[in-house]
């Protein structure tokens, strides 16, 4: 059950002084000890994930963020136009970072379900429509969490959306 809190580190890291740098070098120091004693083999794969980000900079795409168990379930509404489009996903469970916002998901729907592009979604939460630039953990935190009888993983239903006007 251990995982990277990126906010407890970042939070330790501003009441310590000097840490993160410490920190880096004595990590630089440990992948050059290494490399030393592989000098006649391969390259240790750490290291060559690390050079390969600092080239292209944030490379890992925010796999070391929490992460957080969707399922995404269509919402039918009996009578509603664009029923017929907007269908159910074979694969309704996804795994994503906390980070990955409502309008990230939207998009990703919109791939799965081979929507055209001028085709919105609506995505909610205990029946609420949740806004494009909500996170998942904020979803969590104030839409999911706070109803006790919710369980994991996180349930978000999606639906065409409605216009009023």
């Amino acid at each position: 059950m251990l995982r990277l809190d990126n906010t407890l580190e970042e939070v330790i890291f501003k009441l310590v002084p000097g840490l993160r740098e410490k920190e880096q070098q004595q990590e630089d120091e440990f992948w050059r000890r290494k490399e030393s004693n592989d000098e006649n083999g391969p390259m240790c794969k750490k290291r060559r994930v690390d050079e390969e980000d600092d080239d292209k900079g944030d490379g890992d795409y925010h796999r070391s963020d929490p992460q957080i168990a969707i399922c995404l379930d269509c919402l039918r509404i009996n009578g509603q136009m664009g029923e017929n489009i907007v269908k159910g996903l074979m694969k309704k469970f996804i795994r994503c970072s906390t980070r990955v916002t409502v309008g990230t998901i939207k998009k990703f729907l919109s791939l799965k379900l081979k929507l055209p592009s001028s085709y919105e979604l609506d995505v909610l939460c205990n029946g609420e429509i949740m806004g494009k630039d909500h996170t998942m953990e904020f979803i969590y935190m104030t839409r999911w969490r706070l109803r006790g009888e919710n369980v994991y993983p996180m349930v978000l239903e999606y639906r065409p959306r409605i216009d009023f006007g």
